[in-house]
């Protein structure tokens, strides 16, 4: 597995810019900035004709919003850290399925966080031929899940919950349908928190998508009826959430 991740940074504010390349500089020896772009038309061509591994991408540029490049873009086998001011995007990002959403003004622990998270997933995936194959099934809403005998390729569109039971995980799927993987909750949660699903307490995982209604932030109720108590520690973050998605 090679030890250096090749990054492009899209950014059409200078002291933005400069801020983030050096933040990637002093703290970050693994990543290796090999372009930057500050326009729509010079990004897709930069993406088109570079393998990046990682994207840092600002979503309102002078000549458009960012969507409109990986709209664009050929081959999208590269991950996407969205950067904006503006909290609206969230729910147009999970659907791009970018690996996390940013916003400005960086905070420097956070921005850690994520690259590190970035980087452990990289290194549990062992090859970057194995973590293509992984981004490829992402990014066409598939989960690919071993349950002992056989592995099962679940659209990650139709997962509802995920549950802890000792260390394996029960999916449950909108088709009814629940399956015991063989890996711990964690694992899915490091897989599955960047896209759209939310950790409700220590033991459930759900699919934001899924959401019927919350009730005063003390609990979810989901698409399936499943009541889901939200643990005291996460309280903080589902109302996070709902100020994000409201």
């Amino acid at each position: 597995m090679s030890k250096t991740i090749s990054a492009i940074v899209i950014e059409d504010e200078k002291e933005a810019l400069n801020y983030l390349l050096s933040i990637l500089k002093n703290h970050f020896n693994e990543i290796e900035i090999i372009g930057t772009s500050d326009t729509i038309k010079n990004s897709i061509k930069i993406l088109n004709n570079s393998a990046p591994e990682l994207v840092f991408m600002d979503i309102e540029l002078l000549d458009g919003d960012a969507f409109e490049i990986l709209d664009s873009v050929k081959n999208h086998n590269f991950e996407v850290i969205f950067i904006t001011a503006h909290n609206n995007y969230l729910k147009k990002a999970i659907e791009y399925y970018a690996f996390n959403f940013l916003t400005k003004p960086i905070d420097i622990d956070h921005l850690k966080k994520v690259i590190n998270r970035y980087i452990e997933l990289k290194k549990r995936l062992y090859t970057k031929q194995k973590y293509v194959l992984f981004k490829e099934f992402l990014s066409e809403s598939k989960l690919l899940i071993n349950t002992g005998n056989e592995h099962i390729a679940i659209d990650t569109d139709k997962i509802i919950q995920c549950e802890a039971d000792g260390n394996y995980t029960i999916l449950i799927t909108s088709e009814k349908e629940k399956f015991l993987a063989s890996k711990a909750l964690k694992y899915y949660e490091n897989l599955l928190l960047e896209k759209g699903f939310f950790r409700a307490n220590r033991s459930t995982l759900i699919n934001i998508k899924h959401i019927h209604s919350i009730y005063k932030k003390e609990s979810i109720t989901l698409s399936n009826k499943e009541k889901v108590i939200v643990s005291v520690r996460n309280k903080s973050k589902l109302s996070e959430l709902i100020k994000q998605l409201a």
